[in-house]
Parts: structure tokens; C-alpha cells; sequence
């Protein structure tokens, strides 16, 4: 049997590799609780701003409350974007409805001019009328 191509392993090498995930992991863990910890710094920037500049973003003063209100390793931006998202896809609907809305209601006030008055005859306009030739 040939050496070449096998890998020998020590019994403190399945140590080393969870050792190493575990050092990763914490790794990404702390990289992660200092970016929850700036924004919510951005968070309390957002906090100073007025009412009409909220409006703006598609954000409200409550919005920023239950943002904050999570535990201190969350991120607090991932409520705010699903709230924006959320308004902002419900005014679109609001906006589709009236425009179906609309269009209904214009196709109806056409269909009643053009309909006769009941108990009128109805006479045939001029260009309704096929040529006899």
C-alpha cells in the first residue's frame, strides 16, 4: 500500500476543526452585534428627525419605536424596511383600486349616453346605415 494520498489524523484533529468553527462563529457572532449596535445608532439619528422627513422615507415615529423596543443584538433596520415596504405596497393597491375604480365608473357613464331614453324610438344615424349601393 502507497503513503501517497492518504492523510494521516491525528486524534486532536477533529479538536482543531471544531475549534476552529467555534472561533469563526464567534467571530461573525461579535461582527454582527457591532453592526446591530451601529444601526442602531442610525436608528437614534432617525429619531431626531421631524415628522414630514419620516413621511419622506415611508417611515413614522411609531415605526422607530418598534424597531428599537427589539433586544439589543438584533438589527433593528430589518422592521423598518418591511414596515416601509409594506405601506408603500399598500398605497400602490389603494392607488390600482381607484384607477379600476375610475375606469368602471367611466365605461358605465358611456354605456348610459349612448343608451336611449326609455319610451324614445330609436332612429338610425346616418353613418350606421350600410350603403345599398
Amino acid at each position: 500500500m502507497s503513503y501517497l494520498g492518504e492523510i494521516r489524523r491525528t486524534p486532536f484533529s477533529s479538536f482543531g476543526t471544531a475549534a476552529s468553527g467555534l472561533l469563526i462563529a464567534a467571530l461573525m457572532g461579535s461582527i454582527q452585534f457591532i453592526k446591530a449596535v451601529a444601526r442602531r445608532r442610525h436608528l437614534a439619528q432617525l429619531g431626531g428627525f421631524d415628522e414630514r422627513m419620516l413621511r419622506d422615507i415611508g417611515l413614522t415615529r411609531s415605526d422607530l419605536l418598534d424597531a428599537s423596543s427589539g433586544p439589543l443584538w438584533q438589527d433593528p433596520t430589518a422592521v423598518l424596511v418591511v414596515r416601509a415596504v409594506e405601506r408603500r405596497a399598500a398605497r400602490r393597491m389603494t392607488m390600482r383600486e381607484a384607477l379600476r375604480e375610475a375606469a368602471r365608473q367611466d365605461a358605465a357613464h358611456a354605456q348610459r349616453r349612448d343608451r336611449p331614453a326609455s319610451g324614445t324610438p330609436v332612429t338610425p344615424r346616418k353613418d350606421d346605415l350600410a350603403s345599398c349601393g
